[in-house]
């Protein structure tokens, strides 16, 4: 018997605005400066970002309404949790919780949601509890959830190795994510593995800026030989000195020429 659901047709358009046919995609994450207060530079370097063409963009509520020309043609992931800077002292618990609810989302173009979980930290249940509501009340609209899974935080009160970071990846699946975005823990073969535990596709983020840019490409590669739907990169990206330039070497590593 054939079904049809609204919110499931809703949900698939969404995932379609961030994932090409291929099923992969370039995520560029300019959501830094909600904790950190700088980051991603202002004005034309957003032009440049756009021009490369990235497939989403991972964004603050400031960036969303600001840049919504801008980044028009790009989906929307927008971060929705937070509370704390990095302005004083790390806090040692977890304060953050849910900013934007999924409705205002909705009135600002987000085509997905995007949040931290940290498995495995002292405090995990302030986390996932935080993820699992927002999924089920996202599932009723429609909406799309990116979980950001980092195995014990990142004080790495679990050690980030590859069969940790699956099993967080599977966590976030089961809590109801759509996508996860996570750690490469290792060589980018070993990502295979985190590919192979979650139900859901997985992303990998970026971290610190690389070396040189070329590393930052070959990560991507090795991603997405290794089964991965792609890179949400961040600093490696508004960090270049010609971003449009590497977002598009990337959408030929993720992508294929």
């Amino acid at each position: 018997m054939q079904t049809f659901s609204a919110l499931g047709g809703g949900k698939l358009r969404r995932m379609r605005r961030m994932f090409a046919a291929d099923g992969r995609a370039v995520f560029v994450a300019i959501d830094h400066a909600a904790y950190m207060g700088e980051g991603p530079p202002l004005g034309e370097p957003m032009n440049q970002i756009a021009a490369g063409k990235p497939d989403a963009v991972l964004a603050t509520w400031h960036l969303a309404r600001a840049y919504s020309d801008t980044f028009a043609s790009a989906g929307l992931v927008l971060r929705v949790d937070g509370g704390s800077s990095e302005l004083g002292d790390m806090p040692q618990s977890d304060v953050n919780d849910i900013m934007h609810l999924p409705e205002q989302a909705l009135r600002i173009g987000a085509d997905c949601l995007v949040v931290l979980a940290f498995p495995g930290a002292p405090d995990e249940d302030l986390s996932l509890k935080r993820l699992a509501r927002l999924t089920s009340e996202c599932e009723q609209l429609g909406l799309p959830v990116m979980a950001e899974m980092i195995p014990g935080g990142w004080g790495r009160a679990v050690p980030w190795t590859t069969q940790n970071v699956a099993r967080a990846a599977r966590i976030g699946a089961e809590l109801g994510a759509d996508v996860i975005k996570t750690v490469c823990p290792g060589p980018t073969e070993e990502f295979a593995e985190v590919v192979a535990a979650c139900p859901v596709p997985v992303v990998a983020l970026g971290g610190p800026k690389a070396e040189s840019e070329d590393e930052v490409v070959a990560l991507a590669k090795g991603v997405v030989e290794a089964g991965g739907a792609g890179v949400a990169f961040g600093r490696n990206v508004w960090g270049s000195a010609q971003p449009e330039k590497l977002v598009a070497r990337l959408r030929d590593a993720v992508h294929g020429s």
